[in-house]
């Protein structure tokens, strides 16, 4: 005879019904695969035994919710919890929450502070569970417990951490905390951690992530451990830690230096490029023109993207007539939209010449909507996102997303994954006209390089807002401390003027040339792939002979 899959029994559950479910588990005799026993003397609760363990359940028309086992939970214990439950339902908590808090309290899983001691009883339940209480969000905080938890202690040092850091970083510093590998130990106490468990976790992250990415999150991992048990060791437990054992948790990874200059007439060839060649794949939207205009903006000023694509349209102001610099604007940076060092950010001030300022002008006449920022995005009035910027490179290298790594979720009514979309087929432009894979940060070392050579290195640095050591050199290649948002003294406007002017118009002669080159080229590989009659196909004009002519 076949064994049974399943057997459900409704009987008013007793304590020896406990004990022989508790059997059965530990024993599989029954003639069942699983059996389940409703308990008629409180609605909705059930008992399921199965060959390994016995599990208390709250049946509830839209969901499951699952208790203990009957080691943990005694009967009269698994009655109340799922009387409160229905009566939680009625409130709108949220039920599975609002079960895991009530086993949290009754079993005594934590070790809880003084201050909780008398006060934890199935009468503060609701509160405690109603993360919206007082009482529940202590709760949420870890105020109850002894000593901190690893998501305790993340919460706590993040408080500390984040005010000290510019307001633009702080969602990028907590992202690499709360990444969700490090789920696995968030319930653990600090003082029970050991290097196995944070093993287990780097090893889980390189899996998914770039070794950069896993290496950050677990430096800062060291130092928040390290935070806590310099300042807070009794919170976290770690009194009777001798020293700091986290220190062993590394990643084998090495930094590389970035050397790479591109040449003027590769920035200049990658611009034209970018703009002549908007559509980049069959059935995909045009390129922005908000986009190419961040990139022609980017080589030609040299500023770094994130603070460049936080320009405003009402943060260019005329020069002083002092400065003698007709036709100019100075753009303008605030200390909290630069990127800063250990001392912080600093006020920046840029002079863009009238030639500059002409092709901003073209640019954003291509533009569809005024917005107050100068680089906006395609579909809002939100400013350009560097990924965008990012994007635009990746792709006039042919470089793409491949959708078929990962489909998109199954719809409902529809198991099973969707097919993968058929790939875009790009053309490769960097190597099709000789153009040697760089980034937009490079541009700084190629503009540092440039005006050296010019003997302007001062000017470099402060057209980069870089803050130099007082080193012995002529005053005209030295910045000051840049300590001022307008263009006085210390900005050294004039001096950032000419080294503007000198590389604004280097960058532009080339882009002239570079576009009759690419328009030449382009015509002669459109000539190659269209054979004239009597031509050999795939054989240049000059390979014929006096009997094919």
């Amino acid at each position: 005879m076949a064994e049974a899959q399943y057997r459900r029994v409704k009987k008013k559950l007793t304590a020896l019904d406990v004990d022989r479910a508790r059997f059965h588990s530990q024993n599989p005799v029954a003639t069942a695969r699983v059996i389940e026993w409703a308990d008629t003397e409180c609605s909705g609760l059930a008992l399921r035994i199965t060959k390994r363990e016995a599990t208390w359940l709250i049946r509830r028309r839209d969901s499951t919710i699952r208790i203990g086992t009957c080691n943990e939970i005694s009967l009269p214990l698994a009655r109340e919890i799922a009387k409160k439950t229905r009566d939680a339902a009625k409130r709108g908590r949220n039920l599975k929450t609002f079960v895991e808090r009530l086993v949290a309290l009754s079993t005594n899983q934590y070790e809880y502070t003084d201050s909780w001691k008398e006060k934890i009883d199935l009468e503060f339940a609701d509160a405690i569970a109603d993360e919206g209480s007082p009482l529940g969000r202590r709760w949420v905080r870890g105020e109850h417990q002894a000593t901190w938890s690893w998501l305790n202690l993340t919460d706590r040092f993040l408080e500390a951490k984040l005010p000290k850091l510019k307001r633009s970083y702080r969602p990028e510093y907590a992202h690499y905390l709360r990444l969700p590998e490090f789920a696995a130990i968030a319930n653990v106490l600090v003082k029970d951690l050991d290097i196995y468990d944070l093993e287990g976790v780097r090893d889980r992250m390189l899996k998914k992530y770039a070794r950069s990415t896993v290496s950050r999150a677990v430096r800062q991992g060291r130092e928040m451990l390290t935070w806590a048990w310099t300042y807070h060791i009794k919170d976290a437990g770690l009194k009777d830690c001798p020293f700091e054992w986290w220190t062993r948790w590394r990643v084998e990874y090495k930094h590389q230096v970035r050397t790479r200059r591109p040449t003027i007439e590769e920035l200049a060839r990658t611009m034209v490029l970018a703009d002549e060649f908007r559509n980049l794949a069959e059935g995909e939207h045009e390129t922005y023109p908000g986009t190419v205009c961040a990139l022609w903006m980017a080589v030609l000023t040299g500023q770094r993207t994130g603070s460049l694509l936080q320009m405003r349209q009402n943060r260019l102001f005329d020069p002083d007539r002092n400065l003698k610099l007709r036709g100019w604007k100075i753009a303008n940076w605030s200390s909290e939209e630069m990127k800063g060092g250990r001392d912080g950010g600093r006020p920046h001030s840029l002079p863009l010449p009238p030639r500059l300022l002409r092709t901003l002008a073209r640019f954003q006449a291509q533009q569809p909507r005024k917005s107050e920022w100068m680089f906006s995005a395609k579909r809002s009035q939100d400013r350009l996102t560097q990924s965008a910027l990012n994007l635009l490179m990746y792709r006039l290298q042919g470089r793409a997303y491949d959708h078929r790594k990962k489909n998109k979720p199954a719809r409902p009514g529809k198991p099973g994954p969707k097919p993968a979309p058929k790939a875009k087929v790009r053309r490769n432009l960097f190597a099709e006209f000789g153009i040697k894979a760089w980034t937009l940060h490079d541009v700084r070392r190629s503009l540092t390089r440039f005006l050296d050579d010019n003997r302007l290195g001062g000017a470099a640095s402060a057209i980069l807002g870089h803050k130099l050591a007082h080193e012995k050199m002529p005053e005209e290649e030295r910045m000051a401390e840049v300590t001022e948002i307008h263009y006085n003294s210390s900005q050294r406007i004039l001096l950032k003027a000419e080294g503007m002017k000198l590389w604004v118009d280097a960058i532009l002669d080339a882009c002239e040339r570079e576009r009759f080159n690419i328009k030449k080229q382009s015509a002669r590989q459109s000539h190659l792939r269209m054979p004239s009659p009597g031509m050999v196909p795939d054989l240049p004009p000059r390979s014929r002979t006096k009997t094919q002519v």
